[in-house]
């Protein structure tokens, strides 16, 4: 389909384009229309995530920082669930009882009920738009830090409560509102990447703790001291929250548009300056537009197409607490102990798994996108743990009467003594629980809190993430109770249970829109096409795209852009900066020049013209 000026054989003036420039110069890139190979125009949207992030580090710098939170989230996990097994913990807490499964539950899930106090819309959104993202994070680093000081001196399991109801305050806190605060700071080529930074903070943190309770299984009040380390990363975080710049959305949201530019002008350092004012421009157009449709109401919020998005959200945020992805954190060493694996080991070998599985996740968030990774993990995780609940259930027996200690210690294979387990039933099980968190890791875990965080319009962001967050606490307090009463009831028919809901993961990713490399001012359009809802308001320029290129001279544009007509180089030389009549370059280093057509005969004799753009 190429068009008629672009035959040689119809035009004897078909002549080559050179662009001359300094390197230091980043304007001009080109097309290659003999080829139909579009080669963009502009330089940003060629580049890929790591690109972006080397050339403007200090975006991801605050990103990583911020990801703190989700370290502190991460050291909680991975350190409950061997602590219910060191007997200082026993000795200490219920005085050489062992404790109940009920206590276990609660003891976990308490942590959850404070999370979803204050992941709340209703509290969450109260900080994240008073205090600002910043601050909220600081507030929630300090409750934290109290929360986990009370846990290591605690001497009775009430106040074993209390101390883990405070931290799930500051934990609902910075869950809410670290992956807004690292969308919001992002560039949008790199803002999956530098989201998915919230779950590898939590992956690198429950293999830190796991690591930690390894170490004191056997010391003297090893659990305390195996803690501890948690009050030392929240203060960390707290104080240095204090030099890190406020979100660039949330300045703009409160009217201050000096400090919105700024702050981006601070985080983009490195981005050409046109680049910064476009993104300024769809930041500060998104603001006004929401303030001439009225202020946030909960009206609104709970209905319409705010209402659908947040179920979507919602649901995403369910299903990866019930896809089972908990049960393995919270009860790996009793689960895998039924197979005959000692857990604790177990534990620290599948946090290293979820941890080195979410750098892929990082890699590849933008450059795959989020609904790709989100449908092929959720087969992964589908496949193999209805493989491991059905071995379990097949080839491993538990009586019910038990003469030992613990159930899982008379484990078995048919055939073979009590605790003994056919190696390559352990095998296969063990396998398929490490394929199940490789999974999780390089999708469900990190995407859903990157795609959650795009989803709402600026106006309601606060609002949505914090329902988002509720509904993933919810059903990790689901998870935390359930888990418990089925592990007793059905053994290995808990991973059954979990393997429907990753079938339901796998049904929610082919459904919902790919959001990666759009503008978050542009994703809620994407939703109103998938609706089939009517666009809630105009815009002046459709995408980020187009209002970058209309920063440049439109003649240059549409012969750029166009295909229809030979182009213009007047024009071109006018994008270079180059006067039309003279040819003195408005810029140093920069030209536009004609040369002499350039024709390749080949075989047959039908000659060939190339449009080149080359850079000396």
């Amino acid at each position: 389909d190429e068009p008629s000026w672009l035959d040689p054989l119809g035009s004897s003036t078909m002549a080559d384009v050179e662009i001359q420039r300094n390197e230091s110069d980043p304007l001009v890139d080109g097309y290659d229309l003999m080829e139909g190979i579009e080669a963009d125009w502009l330089e940003e949207e060629e580049m890929s995530a790591l690109q972006v992030i080397r050339q403007q580090p200090r975006s991801a710098v605050v990103a990583l920082f911020a990801a703190l939170g989700g370290f502190l989230f991460g050291l909680d996990i991975g350190y409950i669930g061997p602590v219910y097994e060191m007997q200082s913990f026993i000795d200490d807490i219920s005085h050489g009882e062992p404790l109940g499964a009920a206590t276990k539950g609660f003891i976990t899930g308490v942590f959850s009920i404070g999370c979803i106090v204050t992941s709340l819309p209703m509290v969450s959104s109260l900080f994240m738009d008073k205090l600002g993202r910043k601050w909220t994070i600081m507030s929630g680093a300090w409750v934290y830090a109290c929360g986990a000081a009370v846990q290591c001196l605690a001497s009775d399991v009430n106040q074993l409560y209390v101390g883990r109801l405070m931290s799930g305050f500051g934990i609902g806190m910075l869950s809410t509102t670290v992956p807004v605060y690292q969308t919001e700071v992002a560039p949008k080529e790199t803002r999956g990447a530098l989201g998915t930074l919230y779950q590898m903070g939590i992956t690198s943190g429950i293999l830190s703790a796991s690591l930690v309770d390894m170490w004191f299984t056997d010391a003297a009040s090893g659990w305390r001291w195996a803690g501890s380390p948690r009050v030392g990363v929240a203060l960390f975080l707290a104080i240095g929250m204090l030099c890190l710049p406020e979100s660039p959305r949330h300045l703009a949201r409160k009217g201050n548009n000096e400090r919105t530019m700024q702050t981006l002008q601070w985080l983009r350092r490195g981005a050409r300056e046109d680049y910064i004012e476009v993104e300024f421009d769809c930041v500060i157009e998104e603001v006004e537009a929401e303030m001439r449709m009225g202020e946030p109401e909960w009206g609104e919020f709970f209905s319409g197409f705010m209402l659908r998005v947040l179920m979507v959200g919602m649901a995403a945020q369910f299903l990866q607490q019930l896809c089972g992805m908990n049960a393995f954190m919270y009860y790996g060493p009793a689960l895998f102990g039924m197979a005959g694996i000692d857990g604790t080991t177990f534990q620290v070998i599948q946090c290293s798994v979820n941890f080195l599985m979410t750098f892929p996740a990082v890699a590849f968030v933008d450059r795959a996108g989020r609904t790709f990774l989100l449908k092929w993990t959720g087969i992964v995780m589908a496949t193999f743990i209805l493989i491991l609940g059905t071995v379990g259930m097949v080839f491993i027996e538990i009586p019910e009467d038990c003469p030992l200690p613990k159930d899982t210690d008379c484990a078995h294979t048919a055939g073979l003594p009590y605790g003994q387990v056919d190696p390559v039933v352990s095998a296969v099980i063990v396998g398929s629980g490490l394929m199940f968190v490789a999974g999780f890791a390089l999708g469900w875990g990190p995407v859903v809190w990157v795609f959650c965080a795009e989803i709402f319009p600026m106006k309601y962001r606060s609002k949505g993430v914090g329902m988002t967050t509720t509904a993933n606490w919810v059903g990790n307090y689901i998870v935390a109770q359930v888990t418990t009463l089925l592990m007793q009831n059905t053994k290995f028919g808990t991973f059954i249970f979990y393997g429907f809901f990753c079938i339901l993961c796998v049904v929610f990713a082919m459904w919902v829109p790919e959001t990666a490399n759009i503008p978050m001012e542009e994703v809620q359009i994407l939703f109103e096409q998938k609706f089939g809802m009517p666009p809630r308001r105009t815009r002046s320029a459709s995408t980020f795209r187009d209002r970058l290129l209309s920063s440049r001279p439109s003649s240059a544009r549409a012969s750029m852009r166009g295909f229809g007509s030979a182009p213009d180089f007047a024009a071109l030389q006018e994008a270079c900066g180059q006067d039309t009549n003279n040819r003195t370059p408005k810029k140093p280093g920069m030209k536009v020049v004609q040369s002499t057509p350039d024709f390749a005969q080949n075989a047959k004799g039908t000659a060939q013209s190339k449009l080149r753009f080359k850079e000396t």
